[in-house]
């Protein structure tokens, strides 16, 4: 199949500028559920808890440490209850995160169909599915770091 070289600068930095907007807006959304519906700061306290609980989980597991694990176990409760809690807002995110998808499949798909829309040395052209998955995780990821939504451990 002969690749259409033309065309690729412009699709590929279209599709990457997409889904640098859907990113960051997807993140911003994020960020202000999670400020509303949980609140900032108990938001990252949580995150550290049950990170802390995990790692501690872990550690009790790998030690076969019985009197910790039953220690833990009390608290599975607790820490279940704050997953719930931090997890609600990524709920109302899942169909706002649909729309995203609507233009992938109405958008780009007619538009590029095939075609390539990047092309990597060695490995050749990359449709357009998998281009914006690609850019899609990247930015994604940028973006929840930047405005601070993934917690950093």
């Amino acid at each position: 199949m002969m690749i259409d070289i033309s065309i690729i600068p412009a699709s590929t930095l279209l599709i990457m500028s997409i889904a640098i907007v859907i990113s960051f807006v997807n993140m911003v959304i994020n960020r202000l559920l999670v400020t509303r519906l949980v609140g900032w700061e108990q938001y990252r306290t949580m995150q550290r808890e049950i990170s802390e609980y995990r790692s501690q989980t872990m550690q009790a597991m790998r030690s076969k440490d019985q009197k910790l694990l039953e220690k833990l176990k009390k608290k599975e409760s607790q820490i279940n209850n704050m997953q719930m809690k931090i997890s609600k807002p990524q709920l109302y995110l899942i169909p706002i995160s649909f729309t995203y998808i609507v233009i992938w499949i109405f958008f780009l798909t007619p538009l590029y169909g095939s075609h390539s829309v990047a092309y990597v040395p060695g490995i050749g052209g990359i449709p357009v599915f998998y281009w914006y998955f690609l850019s899609s995780l990247l930015f994604g990821t940028l973006a929840s770091r930047i405005i601070g939504v993934t917690p950093l451990e």
